[in-house]
């Protein structure tokens, strides 16, 4: 993460207040020793209204000049935004950050949801809404279908392939119907993660909940919609010791806030987790940050690709043998799984190698071999499959390379 940033004229107000100003955080990071070129770090943030003059903070200029402080400051690897309502103020945004790229969605109302990331530590590889044809309900979401963002992250030597979607939930924390709808998009979207994403792939489940994760914000009495996630052990909500530390993602001037931003990873990702490292990011080098730039603040969490900062972790790795760790050859889930009819199937080699990728039917038929005894440098790569010809239903592919290692996963092709 050592890109140079450049800031556009207009912007060197917000570089300079980025240098000067007093930072700190809801609850420390106990990883702030660990230099951020080492780690992946991944941000949350609500920037309420961004762009709209007549809904969010009135003057857009200011806004945008403290949006680029926040961001400059936390040199995030991967930041998932909402309520991103102005497209103009979004792109030159993007525009002013020398390293950096971005997108963000078309939904038919005006608060959209996207992605920026630093182009040095984050490869793009496939983005796509979640949306009816994968389960979800349209009215459940408010019209905000959950996007999904397929990235290689990289830092050092070390690469992993992760999904990343970022929502933006229903509103409201008063009203019944709304809870109700947080509730079922919560257990749609953890179907899909079931289904599509966690048996085999990374995931990074971030954005504006808008609940919290151990109460929820409707009433004492009422679970979190997202205790579906919080009793799994399957997923890990990273976010929730902010949450039994009353820390405040969302605050209003002196009004009490709650914790209603938040990042969740599943057990692919655990491990990689600097536990102690989230954090709420108060801009006290903003004045009136509420007022003038949003009513949420980015919420914050590091990873270590390597594996080995956390040493407890990485020991309980190499005792177990977990497949994950990275270094080691490892076919990866192929993306977007179910697929029609084009996917791509990634794939890690520890060192360099002659490789096979075969395809099999769900009878152990070979219906394609797509590389064949061909020579691969160590590292990451990533192959594109075409199953035109093919129909429906579920296949198996096995990568195999000289020493005699295999590894098999299954997709699903669905026309």
């Amino acid at each position: 993460m050592s890109s140079a940033l450049r800031i556009s004229a207009i912007s060197v107000f917000a570089l300079l207040l980025s240098w000067t100003g007093y930072v700190h955080a809801q609850y420390s990071d106990d990883w702030a020793h660990i230099p951020n070129s080492e780690t992946f770090d991944v941000v949350t943030w609500n920037i309420e209204w961004f762009g709209d003059e007549d809904r969010g903070p009135n003057d857009t200029e200011r806004q945008y000049n403290y949006v680029m402080s926040v961001i400059l400051n936390l040199q995030p690897d991967l930041l998932a935004v909402q309520e991103i309502a102005n497209r103009d103020q979004f792109r030159r945004l993007i525009g002013d950050l020398d390293g950096y790229s971005g997108f963000i969605t078309n939904y038919s109302q005006p608060q959209q949801v996207g992605f920026i990331y630093n182009t040095e530590t984050v490869d793009s590889l496939f983005s796509n809404l979640v949306d009816s044809d994968n389960g979800q309900s349209s009215y459940a979401w408010a019209g905000r279908f959950p996007l999904e963002f397929v990235v290689q992250a990289r830092v050092g030597n070390s690469s992993r392939i992760i999904y990343a979607v970022a929502i933006h939930a229903k509103a409201e924390d008063s009203n019944q119907e709304s809870y109700n709808r947080r509730v079922t998009a919560s257990r749609d979207i953890k179907a899909y993660f079931d289904q599509s994403v966690t048996p085999h792939s990374a995931l990074i489940f971030l954005g504006d909940y808008n609940d919290d994760v151990i109460r929820s914000i409707h009433g004492t009495f009422f679970d979190s919609p997202y205790k579906n996630f919080l009793d799994s052990p399957d997923y890990t909500i990273v976010t929730e010791p902010l949450s039994r530390r009353a820390a405040e993602s969302w605050k209003r001037g002196t009004r009490t806030g709650s914790m209603i931003d938040h990042i969740t990873i599943n057990h692919h990702l655990h491990d990689y987790w600097l536990q102690g490292s989230e954090m709420v990011h108060v801009p006290d080098y903003i004045s009136d940050f509420s007022n003038t730039t949003s009513d949420h603040r980015p919420v914050y969490a590091r990873f270590d690709l390597s594996g080995t900062l956390n040493a407890t972790s990485a020991d309980e790795m190499r005792d177990s043998g977990e497949a994950d760790m990275p270094g080691r050859s490892e076919l990866l889930g192929n993306y977007p799984n179910p697929f029609n009819p084009v996917t791509a199937i990634p794939f890690h080699l520890q060192e360099s190698s002659r490789i096979t990728l075969s395809v099999y039917n769900a009878l152990g038929q070979l219906v394609d071999r797509p590389i064949s005894e061909t020579q691969y440098q160590a590292g990451t790569h990533s192959i594109s499959f075409n199953a035109e010809n093919l129909p429906s239903g579920f296949y198996f592919y096995r990568l195999e390379d000289d020493s005699g290692w295999s590894q098999t996963r299954k997709m699903i092709l669905v026309k």
